[in-house]
C-alpha cells in the first residue's frame, strides 16, 4: 500500500471523527444510529435497512456475508439486531479501514469484520455463510453475473441472498451523473427481469420482491428539506465519502426515482 493510500484512509477516518465532534458526539459514547448519516451509503438510509435485516433469517451463531460492505453500516446493524457475526468485503481499502475503526467505536469489532476483497472473488471456502446481502453493488459491475455466482458458491443450502438495488424501469436515458455512474456509458444498472435472470441462472430460487421506491422518495425529500433548513449539509453526511459532487448525484437519483426511470427494489433469493 502506498503512503498516499494510507494518508487517504487516515483522512477519511479523521474527517468522520471531526464531523462527529462538530455534532457534539463523543467517539467513546456512540450508538449505531449516530453513524447512520455517513455509513449508510445507499438510498433510503436506515429506513431501508430494516427490511433487509428482517429478510436475512439469521441469528446468533450464524455468519452473514456483506458483499460490497463500504463503511460497514448495514453490516453493523445486522450484527446488532440479529446477533449474527458479519463479514464484509469491499475493494476500497480506504473505507474498509475506516469502517473497522467505526466498529470499534460502537463495540462491534469482535462481531463485524471488514476485509479488502473483490465481491466476485471472495477468499472464503464454499458454503461458508448462512446468508448474504448486497446493497447498491451490481450497478458498478461490468460482469454482475459473477456476483451472483460467487454468492451462490459461498452460501450454505437454504441460505438467502438479500439485495437492495436501484433498478432501471425504462430504456430512456437517466439523469446523470448518479452515485454509481457518471454517464450512460459507465452505467451497468439492470432491468428487474435481467437481475432476476442472473440470480436464477446462478442457481437461486426467487423468494420475494418488494418495491421501496416510495420510501426512498420520501427519504430524499426529507433529507433535502433538512439541508435547506440548515443552509447546507450537516457535518456528518455522505459528502464525506462521496465528495463535493454528492449533492448533484443525489438530486439526479431523486429525479430518476420521481420520473420512474429507476425503482428501488428489495429482492430475496434462496439457495436450494
Amino acid at each position: 500500500m502506498t503512503n498516499t493510500a494510507i494518508a487517504q484512509e487516515e483522512n477519511l477516518q479523521t474527517r468522520i471523527a471531526q464531523a462527529l465532534v462538530s455534532e457534539g458526539k463523543l467517539v467513546d459514547a456512540l450508538v449505531l444510529e449516530d453513524l447512520a448519516g455517513v455509513d449508510e451509503l445507499h438510498v433510503g438510509g436506515l429506513e431501508t435497512i430494516w427490511p433487509i435485516i428482517g429478510s436475512l433469517d439469521v441469528g446468533p451463531g450464524d455468519v452473514t456475508l456483506d458483499l460490497g460492505s463500504g463503511l460497514g453500516g448495514p453490516a453493523r446493524f445486522v450484527a446488532r439486531e440479529t446477533g449474527s457475526r458479519v463479514v464484509g468485503v469491499d475493494l476500497s481499502a480506504e473505507t474498509t479501514q475506516a469502517g473497522n475503526v467505526m466498529s470499534e467505536w460502537v463495540g462491534l469489532a469482535g462481531q463485524v469484520e471488514l476485509d479488502v476483497a473483490d465481491v466476485c472473488h471472495v477468499p472464503h471456502k464454499p458454503e461458508s455463510f448462512d446468508a448474504a446481502l448486497s446493497v447498491h453493488v451490481h450497478m458498478f459491475l461490468q460482469t454482475p453475473e459473477k456476483l451472483f455466482a460467487e454468492a451462490f458458491r459461498l452460501l450454505k443450502p437454504g441460505g438467502r441472498l438479500v439485495i437492495l438495488d436501484p433498478i432501471r424501469c425504462a430504456d430512456e436515458p437517466l439523469h446523470y451523473p448518479v452515485p454509481w455512474a457518471s454517464d450512460a456509458a459507465t452505467d451497468n444498472i439492470l432491468h428487474e427481469a435481467e437481475l432476476e435472470a442472473l440470480a436464477v441462472g446462478a442457481g437461486f430460487r426467487h423468494h420475494t420482491r418488494s418495491d421501496l421506491s416510495a420510501l426512498a422518495i420520501d427519504w430524499f425529500g426529507a433529507t433535502f428539506s433538512r439541508i435547506s433548513e440548515m443552509g447546507g449539509p450537516p457535518p456528518l453526511g455522505l459528502h464525506l465519502v462521496m465528495g463535493p459532487d454528492f449533492p448533484t448525484f443525489a438530486l439526479n437519483a431523486f429525479q430518476n426515482l420521481k420520473d420512474e426511470k429507476i425503482a428501488l427494489l428489495h429482492f430475496v433469493f434462496e439457495k436450494p
